[in-house]
């Protein structure tokens, strides 16, 4: 993690944020997900949809192709005040193929998207944690 990514600023946190979605990408590519886990509270539940999916995709010989995902933009309206913050993050991912051990399709594959999703984020002994996020519609 950046050391910038632990600092309770507008910079920090963005650099977190970042920092998030490369380890969701990096999940996506090895089937890992404990440093994804470690840097989202248990009650981010589409935190933990997205590692169960994850999960769920290397399972039994499979693997994840494509969905390559980053957050293009972020916003942010800090409030030094407050130790909980609220950003708005465009998020660009690749499609997502699943593949049995042989190399054919498990299920059909998840188109490209680019959305907007909304984190709430909280600053705590020292770091930030992902508590909450979403898509907006």
């Amino acid at each position: 993690m950046p050391e910038l990514a632990k600092e309770n600023t507008k910079e920090g946190l963005e650099a977190f944020i970042r920092y998030w979605y490369e380890q969701l990408n990096y999940s996506y590519e090895s089937g890992e997900t404990g440093t994804l886990r470690s840097l989202s509270a248990p009650t981010c539940t589409l935190c933990s949809s997205l590692r169960d999916g994850i999960e769920d995709g290397w399972n039994e010989g499979r693997w994840v192709a494509g969905a390559g995902i980053r957050s293009a933009a972020v916003e942010i309206e800090f409030n030094s005040e407050s130790s909980s913050q609220i950003a708005i993050i465009q998020v660009i991912q690749a499609p997502i193929e699943i593949r049995n051990a042989d190399g054919s399709l498990y299920q059909d594959p998840v188109p490209a998207t680019n959305s907007a999703s909304r984190a709430a984020l909280e600053f705590a002994d020292e770091r930030w944690v992902l508590t909450d996020l979403g898509l907006i519609r």
